[in-house]
This record gives C-alpha cells, structure tokens and sequence, in this order.
C-alpha cells in the first residue's frame, strides 16, 4: 500500500499538469500587417490573414506608423463549466495592445495610461462560457521601430508565480544597486578618487535601464508614463555610455592605451549626438525615417563592445587583475549586446531574453562594487602599514637623536670632568695652600680651556655665518692632536659668511662624519670640500678609509641622523662605499637665496 502512495505521489504533478493542459482551449490564430494603420474593425473581414500558432514569432522587422491586426478564435472544449484564461504577448514594450470582444475594447501598453495585471506579460483576460467559441481581435501597434511578438494562453497562477518572482528580483536588484551607490558616494567623499563618480553614474543608468526593460516601471513606478519606449532606447544608450566612460578609467586607458581611450570617447559623444538629433526629430520632424539612426546606433555600440573587449585583453600585459575582473564583468555583456545585434538585423533567430539583461546587470554592478570596495580596502589597509611604518621611522629616529645627544653629553661630561673639575680641585687645593697667586694663575688657565671648550662644541663664528673659518679652526685642532691622518679643506666660490638655518647642523655633520672617518674607518687622509652654485650648495666629504659593503652593511645611527638633518631642509644625501677602498659622502642643499 505504501508502495502505491508513493508512486501516486510522484504521478501527481504529471496528472495536475495533464489536466492543466486539458482546460485550454482550442484555438486558431492569424496575422495581417496593416502598413499604414488604416484598416479598421469592419475592413478585417475583406484581408488575407496569415496563420501562426501559440509561441511562433511574428517579426515584421523595422516598422514605421504600421500596425498588426490578430484574430484568435477561441473555443471551451469543456462542456460542462466555463473558462477563465489569459492572452499573453510576449513583447513588453508594444506601444499599444487594444482587444476588440463584442463591443468591449481593452487597451494596455507603453503608450498608454493602462497597464497589464502582470509584470511578465501584456495580457488580457478571456472567459468562455462552457462549449462556447468567440473570435477576439487584437490590435498590436508599436510607432518607429523593430517590431516582434508572439503570443500564448496561460492560466493566472501560473504568471501570478512568475510575476512574483520577477518583481521580487527586480526589487532586490534596484536596492542593492542603491545600498552599493550608498557605500561608493561614501568611499567617494573619503577619497575624492572620480571613479567612484563614474560608477554611481553608470549604477543609476543600470537601474533605470533595468527598471525599464523589465517593466518594473511601467508596472510598479509609473504606470501612467507613456514614454517607455523612447526612455528604453535612451536610457540603455545613455547606460552603455557610461559604461564605457567606467570602463575606460577602470582600466586607465589615457595612461596606458591613449589611441583607445579617444575611440572610446569619439564613439560616446557620437551615440550621445544620435541621441539628441533623434530627441529633437521626435518632436519636430515625426516623419524622418529613423531606420538609419537606429542602424549607425547598433554600429557605434558593437565598435565600443569590441574596443573595450580588446582594450580588457591588451591591458592583461599591464594588470592583470584589473583586466580580468574587467573581462569578467564585459563578457556577459559582450555576448548579451552581440545576441541584441544579431537579432535585431535578424542574423540569428532569437537574442537572449529581458531577464538576461536583469541578471547581467545584476552580476554587473556587483561585481565592480565589490572590486571598488576591495580596492579602498587594499589601499586603507596598505596606508595603514606605511603610517606603522612612518610611526616606526619616527621612533628610530627618535632613538638615534638621544642617543646622538647622550653621547654629546658624555663628550662634554668627560671634558668638564677631565679638565675643568680637575683644575677647580687644584685651585682650591692653591687656596687652602694660601698660594694666591698660582691661583689666580690657573683660574685665568681655567677660563681659557673654558672658552676653548665652548668654541669646540659650538664655535661663536657660527652666529655670523662664518661657516669655513668655523670648520678650519675645528680640522687645525684636530690635526694637531694626529699623527697618522690628516684632514683637509677646501671650498670654491663659496661665501665667507652665509644666512642659512641650516649652518649649524651642517658644522656637526662635518665633526661626524670625520669622527666616522677616523674612529670607524681607520683613513690616512680625509677631504671636505664645499661648492657654491647659484641654486644650492654642495658639500662633499671623502676618506681613504676601510669602507664598507652598503648591501651588507646598515648606515649606523650616525649615518641616519645626518640623513634625516639634510632630509629636514629638503637637501639630497648620497654616499656611496667600496670595502678597502673608502666613502665618500654627498650633500645638495637648495638656496633659500
């Protein structure tokens, strides 16, 4: 028994369907093509009509003021109960569907105030009486421009369901396109970056665009609009401009492929003027054959699908990543606008339905949201390290300042310690010995060393910008106590006296860097040399030491405090070492003169 309920469980559906299919009617259909939208209800009787069934396409290609008359006959095969059913077309952007049944006349369609029950479809409704047969007249009319449809008998809750979905789908997709253009206009006042711009532009062009394709606006929005056909056209070129605009600075075409990146905006101000000649034909010149502006139209959009196909394909040599979502996200496209294309010259029988668009779109926007954001995150992410990093240099430096000035300070310690505190021990020793005079005799001892000392930490000539007597009295010193190197001097054109802040900083590095030179490098000879050109000075400071491998070695603390000093005034520090061979050092301070 169980067996038995499963089996007719399963077999279920298929006799739901069986009788689904059992409560259509029969029907009989034709066709005739009224080129001048002349004909009227009484005339139909006297034209040849051309047969075609349920779900055939009828294509009457591009069309100008023409309409296409249909008459269905309809017949309730149930004899015992009456039939409620739905014409559907297909095509939701006729101008104009009207159903003639007796003396009632329904109307619905873009150029309309009425619209259709059901987003999917344009339908009317039918009811038959049981056994009865009727025949309904339909008049499909669509102004200025490709024209097919087919039709099909559906039950309500059949479109109910699908109805549901698509307003569902197209309502989720209209919000996320709005929370990504809320997360991208954030991103956008946080980084001033245009590409944001770009994207919110072509997002609200994509929402639009799908608004309308998908009848979401005609059902849902604005049901009384009756400019849906040319808002579809315009829009969807206006979207494709944007695109390319996007595209182009995604992938950074003026810097990379400049020849692109001008086709590129040629062909969107040439779709732009075409939209604009055709806006204003409308209004004053009706009766201009439009066929050639849609025609260069569909030309200028499949030249800019196949410059930015290849520009996606060449750009893979310079990003690789860039060029791959971008490929991504175009492919779909490309096969979408081609399918369009195609269909359109009625090179391929059938394009890729409006749902395409609606999915495509979706994936679209979502995907380049999602790069977008990912990109701010990198970049966030990446300043993040280099303010750890600069937080990091800040600290070193730091460290190497106090330790520059501890060691300074100890310098001075020992001098002070070593003369100064051992000749005021022996002057108060004199005292306590009565020995006036040898004392007074070492005080004037102890000024002189005092002066002396001072003049070695920071000569008073530095004050009036005697920057070379400063240094050659320090190198006359310093060669007095050496006996296996000697330091030397030189300048040329340069200024006796000078008014630059940066003069004390520059007599320390000097003492540093012969310091290093002497305690570090173990040279014989050591060279300064000082320059003076119009817009900067030169300094540069050579030795014959043991130098050192500057891939092996770090600069020391010395080294990156004299750095940081010259990187202070914008100056530019060089050196350069060979092991065994010695430095030489290079300093460029720009005048303030």
């Amino acid at each position: 028994m169980r067996i038995i309920y499963f089996i007719s469980f399963l077999l279920l559906p298929c006799f739901l369907h069986a009788q689904a299919i059992n409560q259509f009617p029969e029907v009989s259909s034709s066709y005739a093509v009224d080129s001048h939208s002349t004909w009227h209800l009484a005339d139909l009787k006297q034209k040849e009509f051309q047969a075609f069934k349920q779900n055939d396409k009828v294509n009457i290609g591009y069309n100008k003021n023409a309409a296409v008359w249909c008459a269905f006959k309809i017949k309730n095969t149930q004899l015992s109960k009456g039939l409620k059913t739905w014409l559907c077309f297909n095509n939701n952007h006729i101008d104009s569907l009207s159903l003639y049944d007796g003396k009632e006349i329904k109307t619905i369609g873009d150029r309309t105030d009425a619209r259709s029950p059901f987003i999917e479809t344009l339908a009317f409704e039918l009811n038959l009486q049981p056994g009865e047969e009727k025949i309904f007249w339909v008049r499909v009319k669509k102004e200025t421009s490709f024209l097919d449809f087919s039709y099909s008998l559906e039950n309500q809750s059949y479109l109910e369901r699908k109805s549901s979905r698509k307003t569902a789908l197209t309502s989720f997709f209209i919000g996320i396109v709005f929370l990504l253009l809320m997360i991208n206009g954030i991103l956008f006042l946080m980084t001033k970056n245009r590409l944001y711009v770009y994207y919110i532009g072509y997002s609200i062009l994509t929402a639009f665009y799908t608004a309308i394709t998908t009848n979401f606006a005609k059902h849902v929005l604005f049901p009384e609009f009756r400019f849906f056909s040319e808002g579809r056209v315009y829009t969807g070129a206006l979207w494709y401009i944007a695109l390319s605009i996007f595209l182009g600075h995604f992938l950074k075409l003026k810097e990379n492929q400049p020849l692109k990146h001008k086709l590129i905006i040629v062909l969107g101000a040439l779709n732009f003027l075409l939209i604009l000649v055709s806006i204003l034909l409308l209004v004053f010149y009706r009766d201009f054959e439009f066929r050639y502006i849609f025609v260069l139209g569909y030309i200028i959009f499949l030249a800019s699908i196949v410059i930015l196909f290849w520009s996606a394909l060449i750009h893979l040599k310079i990003e690789k990543t860039q060029a791959i979502y971008a490929l991504m996200a175009f492919a779909p496209q490309l096969v979408w606008g081609a399918c369009l294309i195609l269909k359109t010259f009625e090179i391929i029988p059938q394009s890729l339905g409006d749902n395409w668009m609606l999915f495509i779109s979706l994936y679209e926007v979502f995907l380049f949201g999602y790069v977008l954001s990912r990109n701010y995150i990198d970049i966030f992410l990446k300043n993040n390290e280099l303010m750890q990093q600069v937080i990091f240099e800040k600290e070193t430096s730091l460290r190497a300042i106090s330790e520059v000035q501890l060691r300074e300070r100890r310098n001075i310690a020992n001098i002070i310690h070593d003369n100064v505190g051992s000749k005021i021990a022996h002057i108060i020793h004199l005292f306590d010995m009565k020995n006036t005079k040898l004392a007074k005799h070492t005080i004037t001892e102890l000024a002189a060393d005092i002066r002396e000392i001072s003049h070695k930490i920071l000569p008073k000539a530095l004050d009036e910008g005697a920057l070379i007597s400063s240094l050659q009295s320090q190198i006359s010193s310093l060669n007095a106590g050496l006996t296996n190197a000697k330091i030397e001097l030189f300048h040329y054109d340069f200024p006796d006296r000078i008014d630059e802040k940066w003069i004390y900083d520059l007599y320390l590095i000097a003492l540093e860097v012969i310091n290093n030179a002497i305690k570090h490098g173990n040279a014989e000879l050591i060279t300064l040399e000082l320059y003076k050109y119009p817009k900067n000075y030169h300094f540069q400071f050579t030795d014959d030491g043991l130098g050192f491998d500057l891939h092996k070695t770090s600069k020391g603390f010395g080294l990156e405090n004299i750095e940081k000093r010259v990187n202070y005034y914008k100056g530019n520090f060089e050196i350069s070492s060979v092991k065994n061979e010695g430095t030489i050092i290079q300093i460029n301070i720009p005048s303030n003169r």
